[in-house]
């Protein structure tokens, strides 16, 4: 395979993540609005403790 085809492959690969992250945040704050002004605030909190391990990781 030639480089150029790698370099198309990892590009597609980059694009349907970034379609598919698009999508789940927008389904997230779909269910954020369903939820009580509790629940939305356990579940933001629970997300800064994800987002810190992920940061520890990096």
């Amino acid at each position: 395979m030639g480089d150029w085809q790698w370099v198309n492959f990892g590009r597609f690969i980059a694009e349907e993540h970034y379609r598919l992250a698009r999508t789940l945040l927008a389904a997230a704050d779909a269910i954020l609005g369903e939820l009580s002004e509790d629940a939305v605030k356990s579940v933001r909190e629970l997300a800064e403790e994800a987002a810190a391990r992920v940061r520890q990781v990096s």
